[in-house]
């Protein structure tokens, strides 16, 4: 499999390295800026698909007003939230675009880490197609772009981060510096939108236009 992970990363070795379900047992803001510089890795029918995971927001539960679960809301949407670490989040914006979020923390503390962008690393002609692109600039450079990129959609609502279809693996090597800033698009959140929950890798040109 060729890919620009830096070194003769196969699909065998990034399962190896899988983040073990443990690990997102942990609070929203330790694992959004933890994950960074990770691979997310998705095993489609088309090929595999990789990328190295560069911007992510926090998102505290019941006590964040910018959460789907503030003040302990619970809707046949968000109830995955309260399920333990280690189950996908997906939720439709504008009737069209999907956004992804990891279930963190332990069962009934319903945080949750959202992911904003990636740098794409293998499979990126199958990307191209699914965004119906030419160019890889732009490709994975915001949360719906990149979703629609890896083709995702309501069939992976609370399915586990840790199986053989689609994981995120750990990488060793994080020479890079994490920039924390405020959300975006949480204006309506009074007490916490001016919270730095929003964690990026600096200088990464794939991280979304919000910087």
């Amino acid at each position: 499999m060729m890919s620009k992970v830096g070194e003769n990363c196969s699909f065998n070795l990034l399962l190896k390295r899988t983040r073990k379900l443990s690990f997102f047992r942990r609070n929203a803001r330790f694992i959004a800026r933890s994950i960074l510089g990770d691979y997310l890795v998705f095993k489609t029918p088309e090929g595999i698909l990789a990328a190295r995971i560069v911007e992510t927001e926090a998102y505290l539960g019941v006590k964040d007003d910018a959460s789907h679960s503030y003040g302990g809301k619970l809707t046949p949407r968000n109830k995955v939230t309260y399920e333990p670490g280690g189950c996908v989040y997906v939720y439709l914006i504008y009737g069209k675009y999907w956004c992804f979020n990891i279930v963190v923390s332990r069962q009934g503390d319903p945080q949750t880490v959202f992911i904003r962008a990636l740098e794409p690393l293998v499979g990126i002609d199958i990307m191209k197609v699914n965004r119906n692109l030419s160019s890889e600039k732009g490709l994975t450079n915001g949360p719906c772009k990149w979703t629609k990129a890896f083709g995702i959609d309501k069939k992976i609502l609370g399915k586990s981060i840790v199986s053989r279809e689609f994981f995120i693996s750990y990488n060793r090597s994080k020479g890079f510096k994490v920039v924390s800033a405020k959300r975006i698009g949480v204006d309506y959140a009074n007490k916490s939108k001016a919270r730095f929950l929003r964690f990026y890798i600096k200088g990464n040109a794939f991280v979304s236009k919000g910087v």
